[in-house]
Parts: structure tokens; C-alpha cells; sequence
């Protein structure tokens, strides 16, 4: 395994972001040194601010994550995790499933737990856990989100192998994240792919029109080549969320530029305009996703 001088501090220690002011700023640590690093890493407000900062080799370099995470991230070796772990995990109950349970039925909900492997994490409020299986069914991640009962999600993030390090279960793991419902392309292969951000869209979605193959990048920022390289060679469209940035634009905007470049480079990407033309402008503030825009006019 490829070992690494500076790595995010594995911790649920968070520090005042540097750009948003936002107690969102997880530091580097300087594994030859073991020195916090504190005026350097990244902040987890991803669609909010996307500040990184990272101690280079060659000195140190100030950039927006989007185009520094793949440039330290793409000779990692990939670590996974075990699969009864993802299966032991999907025995509990969470409130991100009670709602499915509540919108969609009993079966339609356990069809939909199933296919997208779906768990969750009792010792972290029974929060649910989003695997991300890549086209070869390998575990590479787990994401775990808080949910309110409502449905909607609350501000308390981690990630499964932050946990198992917490609890010194495992003493490294090189991150590499692939896809939400990646590994369904392994069997479905002709569908054409509807790319969205968040998980919970994509498994909602995934009932509302079941014709499609409902994939989440995870977040506005993930929307880039690395984690889209292993559907090339599909047919895609992309639904972004219709949240206004401080800049005025929309998600629409930012993706639509992205798969200009993308598409230049052998993909096929059309950017939906449905939310940008049809939601309303309250509904642009709150940031509804295609989701929301479903549910509220069915």
C-alpha cells in the first residue's frame, strides 16, 4: 500500500475553515512528524465553500479541491472494505429508510435498500450508510449521513473507515470513491445512465422512473472525469441540483461547462434544463433537487 506523507487528519475534529469562517475544516497531518498541521486542509462544506489547501512536496500550494484532489489522489491504491461489513450493516434500521418505507411502501423500499446496499451505523445515531461499490462489486467506501425523520438530512457526516480508525479496527485506508450504484452496471448494461448528486435522489428517482439507471456522484464537486471515467462509455444525462452559488449561476451552469470538456474527451453527457426552467425562484433559493420537483408535482 502507498504510503503517504500528508493525509487528512481521520479524526471528527473539525477547525474554522479559513475561507467559509464555518467550523468545517479538517486538517493535515505530517505522518513522518506526526505535526498537526492546523493552517492546512480541507473544508466539508463541499457545495458552500470547497476550500483545500495542501502541503505539497515541492512547497505549498493554495487551490479549490476540484483540482487538487485528483492530482494527490490518482496513484493511490484503493482500499476496500470487507463485504460482511456492508452486510451486517444493512440488519438495522435508520430514518432514512423509515421515510422511504413512509413514500414509497414496504416492498418498494426493500427493493431499493437491496439494490443500492443500503445500511447504517447504529454507533453513529443509527446513521445511514451509502456504500459505494464500484463496477467490480468492491466496497470502496462508506458514507454516512444523519437523517431527520422528515426525511431530510442533518448537518453530521462521516465516512465508515473514519469510524473503524476511531475504534482502531483499521490503522489506514486510502480513500479512493467511486459512484453511488456503480456496481449496478455490471449487470445493466444498455440503460442509460441519469446522474444526480446526492444518494438519496438516486434511490427515490430509481422508483419514479425505473427505466433509467439512477448513479450519484455524491456532490456538486464530484462531478469531474476520475469518478465518471467507468461510464465513458454510456449514454448520460445529468440532473444537477438547482441551488443559486455566491456567484449567481446555478449547479446547471458549472456541470453544463464541465461536460462541454468532458464530452470533447469521448463522453456522451447531456445536461438537463428541466429544474432550471421549471422550478420556481423559491425553489431555486432552497436548492431543490429532481427529486423534490417530482414529489412535489405528482
Amino acid at each position: 500500500m502507498i504510503k503517504y506523507r500528508y493525509k487528512l487528519d481521520p479524526s471528527s475534529k473539525k477547525y474554522k475553515c479559513p475561507s467559509c469562517g464555518k467550523l468545517s475544516f479538517v486538517i493535515f497531518i505530517d505522518t513522518e512528524t506526526s505535526k498537526i498541521m492546523e493552517n492546512y486542509g480541507r473544508c466539508d462544506r463541499e457545495s458552500k465553500c470547497d476550500y483545500f489547501y495542501h502541503p505539497s512536496k515541492d512547497g505549498f500550494k493554495n487551490c479549490k479541491s476540484s483540482t487538487v484532489v485528483d492530482h494527490f489522489t490518482n496513484e493511490f491504491c484503493p482500499s476496500f472494505h470487507k463485504n460482511d461489513l456492508m452486510e451486517i450493516s444493512m440488519r438495522n434500521d435508520n430514518n432514512f429508510l423509515k421515510y422511504l418505507r413512509f413514500l414509497l411502501g414496504n416492498q418498494k423500499a426493500s427493493e431499493v435498500q437491496k439494490r443500492y446496499n443500503i445500511g447504517t451505523l447504529p454507533e453513529f445515531n443509527f446513521g445511514t450508510v451509502f456504500w459505494q461499490l464500484d463496477e467490480l462489486k468492491k466496497v470502496r467506501a462508506g458514507k454516512v449521513i444523519q437523517y431527520f425523520a422528515s426525511g431530510k438530512r442533518t448537518k453530521y457526516i462521516t465516512w465508515m473507515h473514519q469510524f473503524l480508525m476511531k475504534k482502531n479496527e483499521i490503522s489506514d485506508f486510502n480513500l479512493s470513491q467511486c459512484l453511488f450504484g456503480l456496481h449496478l452496471t455490471k449487470d445493466d448494461k444498455t440503460s442509460v445512465i441519469a446522474l444526480v448528486e446526492s444518494e438519496k435522489t438516486a434511490c427515490i428517482m430509481s422508483v419514479i422512473f425505473p427505466e433509467f439507471l439512477w448513479l450519484s456522484c455524491g456532490a456538486k464537486g464530484e462531478f469531474k472525469q476520475k469518478k465518471l471515467e467507468p461510464i465513458k462509455h454510456r449514454k448520460i444525462i445529468a440532473y444537477p441540483d438547482c441551488e443559486i452559488q455566491k456567484n449567481g449561476f446555478t449547479t446547471y451552469h458549472e456541470w453544463k461547462r464541465k461536460a462541454v470538456e468532458l464530452n470533447a474527451k469521448g463522453f456522451d453527457i447531456y445536461i438537463s434544463d428541466l429544474l432550471e426552467k421549471q422550478a420556481k425562484p423559491e425553489q431555486k433559493r432552497e436548492g431543490i433537487d429532481i427529486a423534490d420537483f417530482f414529489m412535489i408535482n405528482l
